[in-house]
């Protein structure tokens, strides 16, 4: 295991681009769950591909101070997911859906129960996160979705912290009411 930060890695990258391969081995998992669960499998292999050629093209302008790359890379995915989905919107009018990984066979009564009222609300939960600003989905699928910190979602979206609080907020809040109106029709 490297034990250099990813600013020494990414610093010692400008030198000799090899270096750039041990950020690909850290986070490359990381960053396909979080493209595979926006758009589903068939694009994350590509669309992940494609973070990592930007930011190896733009490691010049990363802050070698930083301790950690996450933040960064998923600024990255964010912006390619977000134009994946524009370009599948203008091609079919549809939006994408998230496809969740098969969490296979539910061994418990109360798994059923789960798996079924979550297939159930699927097609509200995405109802929802349409209705949603482009900053407030984005926002909020990056703290729940790529399970990053208020902290790294505002470095990745180069946000103030209080904003990344205010929109994740926002967001539950017109979730939690369109899931529930949507309930009641």
């Amino acid at each position: 295991m490297d034990g250099r930060t990813d600013g020494e890695v990414m610093a010692a990258s400008q030198g000799e681009a090899q270096h750039f391969a041990v950020i690909y081995e850290r986070y490359f998992g990381q960053i396909y769950r979080y493209v595979a669960r926006r758009i589903g499998t068939s694009a994350a292999d590509d669309l992940t591909a494609e973070v990592f050629l930007r930011a190896f093209a733009r490691r010049a302008r990363f802050e070698p101070a930083a301790m950690t790359a996450r933040p960064w890379l998923y600024g990255f995915a964010a912006n390619i997911v977000a134009d994946h989905l524009r370009q599948q919107r203008r091609r079919s009018r549809a939006y994408v859906h998230a496809i969740e990984p098969d969490p296979g066979p539910a061994t418990t009564t109360a798994e059923v129960d789960d798996r079924f009222d979550a297939t159930l609300l699927a097609p509200q939960v995405n109802r929802a996160l349409d209705s949603l600003s482009a900053a407030e989905r984005e926002t909020f699928l990056l703290f729940a979705v790529g399970e990053l910190s208020y902290a790294e979602v505002a470095a990745a979206l180069h946000i103030p912290i209080g904003t990344v609080r205010s929109r994740i907020a926002k967001a539950r809040a017109k979730m939690r009411e369109l899931i529930h109106a949507y309930r009641q029709t």
